[in-house]
């Protein structure tokens, strides 16, 4: 399930409601106790803060270039 943006999933991971458990499969809850990560319920609420981007890569063929010369 998708909401917000194409790029935002919508399930636990990123839920503001839940904290994640050592074992990093399972997360804590406070409105339905433990959950799995991937999952979601009608309260979902997004935490942006939650999220990790993707790594930015380089831009390909770019080098250095001294102009002083």
């Amino acid at each position: 399930m998708k909401n917000f943006s194409e790029d935002i999933d919508v399930n636990c991971r990123y839920c503001e409601h839940a904290e994640p458990l050592e074992d990093g499969e399972n997360m804590l809850c406070s409105l339905n106790g433990v959950v799995l990560s991937s999952g979601y319920c009608r309260r979902f609420v997004y935490d942006a803060l939650k999220r990790v981007p993707p790594r930015r890569t380089d831009a390909p063929g770019l080098e250095y270039v001294d102009l002083d010369k």
